[in-house]
């Protein structure tokens, strides 16, 4: 199985791009997650919709726009409870883990690579 990150930007279009893509493809959405780099000095949150293998081709989507939100702890923030919101709506599993942030990695296959070990670790994704 092929699994890929789709990365989405920081922007406005991209943010309800995800309400989009929760409304119209909820059945085939597996869980919504929120990665927080709590570590740094400004902590910032990812988001992720992992998407269900495809009948065909065996490909499995992971929809993401990283350290983009503010760190919605012990304030929370707009956009960060609107996703949270969605995901209730359509009963979608909502996690949140703690993960390294993006600049320690050198290399964007790396931290991709960091982040499935993680999601399979918290059995997110399935093994190969």
């Amino acid at each position: 199985m092929s699994q890929s990150f789709i990365n989405l930007g920081p922007g406005y279009s991209d943010f309800f791009e995800f309400e989009e893509l929760i409304h119209y493809n909820h059945e085939r959405i597996r869980s919504v997650i929120a990665l927080h780099t709590t570590l740094e000095k400004e902590p910032k949150t990812s988001i992720l919709v992992i998407m269900k293998p495809t009948r065909q081709g065996h490909f499995q989507g992971i929809y993401a726009t990283f350290e983009t939100l503010p760190y919605p702890y012990p304030t929370s923030h707009k956009r960060f409870d609107f996703i949270k919101s969605w995901a209730d709506e359509y009963q979608l599993p909502f996690l949140e883990f703690e993960v390294k942030a993006k600049h320690y990695f050198h290399e964007q296959a790396l931290y991709y690579n960091y982040l499935t070990g993680v999601l399979r670790l918290q059995r997110q994704l399935p093994p190969l």
